[in-house]
């Protein structure tokens, strides 16, 4: 028995990738999925995985689809069948911080789900008052015992600080706290309080949710994303931006050792 234990072990070590790299559309992906050499094409029921290499690094790029019940399968399927060393999740996002422009890049030090809050009673007629609504902080049972409150989901520290490194001339590269809902905002209003109340610098629809189960899960997590629309000085969504974020991605997945 114990020698098929090991005879486990080893085949789970043996077929780890280095990185599961992560973006919702083909537009986000395309220098990526290209780059790849060996390139092998898996499905698994609903979501596609490319296994391959880039650079010194085995990889495994994922199409995780839109929003969050496809980011969290698909970060799950990711890790139970490639075993990932990191995980970077990438792609577009929109502006909640006015400070930031098209094609500036945003390395999550955090990421949060800023549609998880409640609302206190209101009578009806009262209307609807943002300033009833409070955070909803997420848990998660780590030691399979206690729940600790994520009310953020933090990355791993070195793999921020090595994006932080990464030369790229369309915008600045800094580090942020990226935001995640299924929800598409366009009014300036609610952008304001988004940014007061749960002070995210972006939105996306998926990074906050494949934190999560990275967490849960205790795989190592970076979220990277690229400003591609702001309400506040660009409001028309650049498509092209998911192939620029990719690219950096990229460039600093060449960068490792």
């Amino acid at each position: 028995m114990r020698i098929l234990y090991l005879l486990i072990f080893l085949t789970a070590r043996v077929w780890a990738e280095d990185l599961l790299i992560q973006g919702a559309l083909d537009s986000e992906l395309g220098p990526l999925v290209a780059a790849l050499e060996g390139k092998h094409e898996r499905h698994i029921g609903a979501w596609t995985f490319w296994t391959g290499r880039i650079g010194t690094q085995s990889v495994v790029i994922s199409r995780t689809e839109m929003g969050p019940i496809n980011a969290a399968a698909a970060t799950t399927l990711g890790i139970v069948n490639f075993h990932p060393k990191a995980i970077i999740n990438q792609g577009t996002a929109g502006a909640h911080n006015p400070k930031l422009d098209l094609w500036d890049i945003v390395v999550g030090e955090k990421t949060t789900d800023y549609g998880a809050f409640q609302s206190s009673h209101g009578d009806a007629g009262a209307g609807m008052d943002s300033a009833r609504w409070k955070p909803i902080i997420h848990k998660l049972r780590l030691d399979n015992q206690n729940l600790s409150d994520f009310p953020s989901f933090p990355a791993d520290s070195g793999l921020v600080e090595r994006a932080l490194g990464i030369k790229y001339e369309r915008g600045k590269v800094l580090k942020g706290h990226i935001g995640s809902a299924f929800e598409y905002n366009r009014e300036l209003d609610r952008i304001q309080w988004v940014f007061k109340t749960y002070g995210t610098d972006t939105e996306d629809m998926e990074s906050a949710f494949a934190a999560g189960v990275a967490t849960g899960m205790k795989v190592p997590f970076v979220a990277i994303r690229i400003i591609s629309d702001s309400e506040w000085n660009h409001p028309t969504f650049e498509r092209i931006a998911g192939e620029y974020c990719a690219q950096f991605v990229l460039d600093y997945v060449k960068a490792m050792k």
